[in-house]
């Protein structure tokens, strides 16, 4: 099922990655970006924890909570994302993808072919240079698209982004104006 804008966001009760428990509607009177990775180690998945690291302080101003969903085992999560990034947010270890298949993230090869643009090559090499090893063990599905859902303080769905290709993320700019204007 895809999601759209302006429903309500799926509930779930789930465990992060240190064994607190995560109830989505209960966050409430509290904004979330949810957003759905491919695997720890995944180098163009840590390029994009960087980039929303970077706004991080903007993000606490405007009480957006970051709920990362990785198909990756806790283990991996906590010395390839927490450990590396080391920033407040919670991760979700979903191996057996049942929070993608609740809110209808899939993967393809057709997609994950798009990712071989200029744009994919440039980003990889960004990430590679941030010293994101390319090639990394892989978690689950190796074409697993990502997928992220804006949420505001009630649950609805601000933004709904299914990606197009392994690079394909709501904009920072698109996450904060959304936000700073709600």
């Amino acid at each position: 099922m895809i999601l759209k804008q302006g429903q309500k966001a799926p509930n779930f009760e789930m465990s992060d990655i240190f064994g607190t428990k995560i109830n989505l509607h209960k966050l409430s009177n509290q904004k979330v970006l949810l957003t759905f990775f491919r695997y720890a180690e995944c180098a163009l998945c840590n390029l994009r924890i960087s980039e929303i690291k970077r706004e991080s302080e903007r993000l606490k101003e405007l009480d957006i909570k970051l709920i990362a969903v990785f198909q990756s085992s806790k283990e991996s999560l906590v010395k390839a994302i927490y450990d590396r990034h080391s920033f407040d947010f919670t991760i979700i270890s979903d191996p057996e993808l049942k929070l993608y298949s609740l809110y209808g993230v899939n993967s393809s090869w057709i997609k994950l072919i798009k990712t071989t643009s200029w744009k994919g090559i440039k980003s990889m090499i960004k990430a590679s240079a941030k010293g994101f090893k390319l090639g990394g063990k892989v978690e689950g599905k190796f074409n697993q698209i990502p997928a992220d859902f804006l949420l505001n303080s009630s649950n609805y769905i601000e933004i709904a982004h299914y990606g197009d290709n392994l690079i394909d993320h709501i904009s920072m700019q698109k996450i904060l104006k959304t936000t700073a204007n709600n």
